[in-house]
């Protein structure tokens, strides 16, 4: 009997290039030209002098996101589009927790104002350098990342208007290469996007895969959102 076969020739998948910067910036509902700034930097000018937006994220030597990419660029747009936190406070926070990806490995928590990261059981504010605020954990868009044992982000199910939405859609590098699919299966939502605009209905579409209307068309506006952010 052969045993299973590798398809990431032992490489981590999580750290393998899978998204280009318009295909994140489609799964992460937020312009393209944002997630940009984030991973490469931005040169603007303010009363005619000089500045220079520093890169929050680092993509892979290739020019794309790997999935740990994608984790952190969730986590700044979920603080950015649900909570609007200004970004110099979101890089004050980062600075004073420091290490190589916070965003990766810290759990953010945030009440709109302060960013909250678990210490001693208590939750310290980041942004106003490391005061003690105790709070009840915020429910959110930061919850909807799956982490394995070891604590390393597994699964993401991005939203496209609010954080409370059902996991319908997934993103884990280890289904289809980290393209959306179905979070109950391995299905991608490409599939199921390509047969309804070759003119497939959405109730043959929801007998075919057996799956529910409701999840059909949940997952036929990520195909269309991804497209036309692509």
């Amino acid at each position: 009997m052969g045993g299973v076969v590798d398809i990431h020739g032992g490489r981590d998948p999580r750290e393998l290039p899978l998204y280009s910067i318009a295909e994140a910036a489609g799964y992460l509902s937020i312009p393209a030209s944002t997630l940009r700034s984030w991973v490469k930097g931005q040169r603007y000018s303010v009363g005619g002098k000089p500045r220079l937006f520093r890169p929050l994220l680092k993509a892979h030597r290739t020019g794309l996101l790997t999935f740990n990419d994608f984790v952190e660029a969730y986590v700044l747009a979920s603080l950015t589009r649900q909570f609007a936190l200004p970004m110099a406070s979101v890089r004050v926070g980062l600075d004073w927790i420091g290490g190589s990806r916070p965003l990766l490995t810290q759990l953010f928590q945030t009440d709109g104002v302060g960013l909250f990261v678990e210490r001693s059981g208590k939750l310290v504010n980041v942004i106003k350098g490391g005061q003690v605020a105790m709070r009840e954990v915020l429910e959110g868009s930061l919850r909807r990342v799956d982490r394995d044992r070891a604590g390393h982000p597994a699964r993401v199910y991005p939203w496209l208007v609010e954080p409370g939405e059902r996991k319908v859609v997934s993103l884990d590098p280890r289904r289809a290469f980290g393209r959306p699919t179905f979070a109950s299966r391995g299905l991608t939502i490409e599939v199921v996007a390509d047969r309804f605009k070759a003119g497939d209905s959405i109730d043959l579409l929801a007998k075919d895969y057996e799956l529910s209307k409701d999840q059909v068309e949940v997952a036929l506006r990520w195909g269309f959102h991804g497209a036309a952010a692509a």
